[in-house]
């Protein structure tokens, strides 16, 4: 009996994880562009930043002069399924990205929340940088 009981102990502190794990919607992203193009407003200058579409709600891409492309996906990671939920560079709050609609703001640099309602962080892609095409993917 006493097996049973740890047993059943042990399965449901298991299925209890599983509740708290955050779960960002999947998007498949593997699309190339060319920062110095003017479609992208200077993206190939650090501290610039281009909206492109892909992945959940969009991709920022920003350019930082130490770590080099950093691309986010747009979905606020408070309903990142809500189109309205839509991060932007936030002009009048420096290094900040923004939502729209629950007014979360996020750290540019590695996309950290700074205010809430939102707790994760934002979506992140991988990127790779050739000295000339920019690579953007899963």
């Amino acid at each position: 009996m006493k097996h049973y009981l740890l047993y059943g102990f042990f399965l449901l502190s298991i299925i209890s994880c599983d509740k708290d794990r955050y779960e960002f919607p999947y998007a498949n992203v593997d699309l190339y562009l060319y920062p110095s193009n003017p479609e992208f407003n200077g993206l190939h200058v650090p501290e610039n930043t281009a909206y492109i579409n892909g992945g959940v709600n969009g991709i920022l891409i920003y350019h930082n002069a130490i770590e080099g492309f950093i691309a986010y996906d747009r979905a606020c990671t408070n309903d990142p399924l809500n189109s309205c939920e839509q991060i932007y560079v936030d002009t009048e709050n420096l290094n900040t990205l923004s939502c729209h609609c629950c007014e979360s703001q996020y750290f540019i640099f590695d996309g950290s929340v700074i205010q809430g309602p939102s707790v994760q962080a934002l979506h992140r892609y991988r990127t790779y940088f050739d000295g000339v095409r920019l690579d953007v993917f899963n």
